[in-house]
This record gives structure tokens, sequence and C-alpha cells, in this order.
């Protein structure tokens, strides 16, 4: 009999495209006289992790998280200034972007599981059209109502994947991630590099 083939569920953020928040405060900071990394720095100690997971369950909308950070910093920023700069932190990790296209053209079932936002949503998938676009489904955070590591958002992507939990691997870079999907019951890789990868899926199974 031969071995049901997986489905193949990709973290987007430092897997797929590497994103840095220090670009959007470093046009922020200019107004504040404080480098990009300052701000994001004092941002982190006055609740700007629990504004984003807020954001990125889709709790709030973008124009009241636009407003809610400008707060934190001391800024009066539009929300179209705001989202410009939000928006723009991503650069492709290029080998994984190859490594998506191969494995498409073998034929696998391809998800994207993101942790994300609106506003960076709305960027990427414009940004990195070509590649995003050899996913079957892209699965949402803020679109699903949940993050993970929690249970039901690496159900909803082996739902999106039409496959059993098992049958999925689950690809993250945060062992957190890893961890939880591993407990909803998915196979699941952390990723560090491209080669590493290439070796665990292999010794997975999957024909790389």
């Amino acid at each position: 009999m031969t071995p049901r083939r997986p489905a193949l569920v990709f973290d987007f953020g430092n897997v797929v495209a590497f994103f840095d928040y220090a670009l959007a405060c470093e046009s922020y900071g200019r107004r504040l006289g404080l480098s990009g990394d300052a701000l994001l720095d004092q941002l982190r100690e006055a609740g700007l992790t629990a504004l984003v997971q807020s954001y990125e369950r889709g709790a709030i909308p973008s124009e009241e998280f636009s407003r809610s950070v400008g707060a934190l910093a001391g800024l009066e920023l539009g929300h179209d200034e705001f989202a410009a700069a939000w928006a723009d932190i991503f650069s492709l990790n290029g080998p994984v972007a190859e490594l998506v296209a191969a494995l498409k053209g073998r034929g696998y079932r391809l998800v994207l599981g993101s942790n994300t936002n609106e506003i960076h949503a709305n960027h990427f998938r414009w940004q990195f059209a070509e590649t995003l676009g050899l996913f079957d489904r892209l699965v949402l955070s803020f679109e699903v109502g949940h993050l993970k590591p929690s249970a039901a958002f690496y159900l909803a992507c082996a739902e999106a994947a039409g496959a059993e939990p098992a049958d999925c691997v689950f690809i993250d870079d945060l062992p957190e991630n890893v961890e939880g999907a591993r407990r909803a019951g998915l196979q699941a890789v952390q990723f560090l590099d491209t080669p590493r990868l290439v070796a665990e899926l292999r010794a997975l199974g999957v024909d790389v």
C-alpha cells in the first residue's frame, strides 16, 4: 500500500518571509528622535505584544489598532500613514520559496498557517503573490479567530488541507508553535534553515 502523502503547512513569518517590526518603528521613531529598535523596546514595555495578539486574533479592527499603537508611542498618526509603515516589514526567504515551488510541482497539498493581521496580510498577499499563489489555502489567525499555539488554529489548518491532523506536517520557526502543533495531533518540524528543513522533511517521507 502506498503511504499517504502528508499535507504540508508552512508558517509565514520567518519561514516563507522574514520580518522585522523595527523597520516600521524606524518610520514612526523619526518624529520622536528614536531609532526603530529603541521605539520597539519602548512599545513592548508599554504593552504592544498583547495589543498585537488581540489584533491578530481579529478582536479589534485595524483603525482601532493603529490608534492604539499611536497612543502607546505618544504619536498622532493617520491610519493610512501608520498602515503603510506597519505593512512594509517583510522580505522573501528565497530558498524556502523555491522549496515551496518544488513541493507544489510534486503535487503536495500546501497550506499557509500564520499568526497575522489584516494590514500585514493585505500587503504580503500582494508583495509575495507569486509564492503565496502556490498554496492551496491560507489560514490566517485574524480570519479564523485563533492564534498559535492554540489547538483550534492547527485544526483549522488540517481542515483547510482536507486532511486528518496526523496527516499534516506543520513547519514553524518557534518551538512553542511546533509543540502546539504536536499537541493538536499534527506532525511538526521547527524551521532553522532550509537545508535542515529539507533533511527533516525527507526523514518524514516527503519527496523533496
